[in-house]
């Protein structure tokens, strides 16, 4: 079996062609927990943003755009380019057929595995999540964290004794932050302090936050940066607010990467092979060793 370690920062997770059950209910399931999700809704596209994030995860829907058979098509021929091979595929499917399911899973590195999706039950959230954890998905991270440096929508100040304290946030998650500001304020980022009436705005939103101070140091350049962690004080809206901010901020970053890629005019419409395929009902997948690379195959 192929060996590949898992990330300490998790892997990003694309969907690509997702069924409104999948988005509304998987993913936005997977969002709420803090994976790292992306939806993808062109297949043209696909391969270019992922040989731009090698050893990510990608779950495609076979039921919309394309026949079965070239869906296969597509997914085998992931294990032709190096660029491609160290894709975590994974397959959803309201439709299929166990013929189809046997298939995939016989004859495609599906390290995602084969999902049918017919029933929205915690079952089958509890199983997804299982099939992101073994392959490393969130990595040790617990909370998606965005880089603000950049970002010209994101800032910050302290409201205390009857001034205002300039923040610069550098960065933001729906469990924290890390700002920086002018050493003379040190004394109110004291660890362990708490520290209530810090405003934080975001997009289109101000929010008055209550933080505990988990560390401080100080920095060569006259400044201070201190980690900041949400109190339990603050509403869940607070925290709901800035996990979707994050998905926007990295949505707009992969729509913006997605005008700069070319599209892929490989043609996988031949059903030979899919049709010559032969399906054994009931077969025991557990015993398949899904990460070892297949047959030599003829190039699509």
């Amino acid at each position: 079996m192929e060996i590949r370690e898992n990330p300490v920062f998790g892997r990003k997770i694309y969907f690509l062609n997702p069924s409104f059950v999948v988005e509304s209910y998987i993913i936005d399931y997977l969002k709420k927990n803090e994976y790292e999700v992306y939806v993808l809704t062109d297949f043209r596209k696909a391969k270019g943003i992922l040989s731009a994030n090698q050893d990510s995860m990608c779950f495609i829907n076979i039921d919309s755009e394309m026949p079965y058979a070239h869906w296969y098509n597509f997914m085998k021929s992931f294990s032709l380019s190096d660029n491609l091979q160290s894709i975590y595929l994974g397959v959803i499917s309201e439709k299929a057929s166990w013929e189809d399911k046997d298939k995939f899973m016989m004859n495609i590195k599906l390290p995602g595995g084969f999902h049918l999706i017919n029933h929205k039950t915690p079952m089958l959230l509890d199983e997804f999540t299982k099939v992101l954890d073994v392959n490393g998905a969130k990595g040790r991270r617990k909370f998606l964290r965005l880089d603000t440096r950049n970002e010209h929508d994101v800032s910050g100040y302290l409201a205390s004794g009857g001034k205002l304290f300039s923040l610069n946030i550098k960065d933001i998650s729906s469990a924290g932050f890390a700002v920086t500001y002018k050493q003379n304020i040190v004394n109110l980022f004291q660890k362990n302090t708490l520290v209530r009436n810090l405003n934080i705005s975001a997009g289109r939103k101000s929010m008055v936050c209550s933080c505990i101070v988990f560390n401080t140091q100080l920095n060569t350049d006259g400044t201070a940066m201190s980690v900041l962690m949400l109190t339990n004080e603050n509403p869940e809206s607070t925290r709901s607010y800035i996990r979707d901010y994050i998905f926007d901020k990295n949505a707009a970053k992969v729509e913006f990467a997605l005008k700069s890629i070319d599209n892929d005019n490989s043609s996988y419409t031949d059903s030979v092979e899919y049709k010559s395929l032969k399906a054994v009902a009931n077969r025991d997948y557990d015993g398949v060793d899904v990460l070892t690379d297949p047959e030599p195959a003829d190039t699509i």
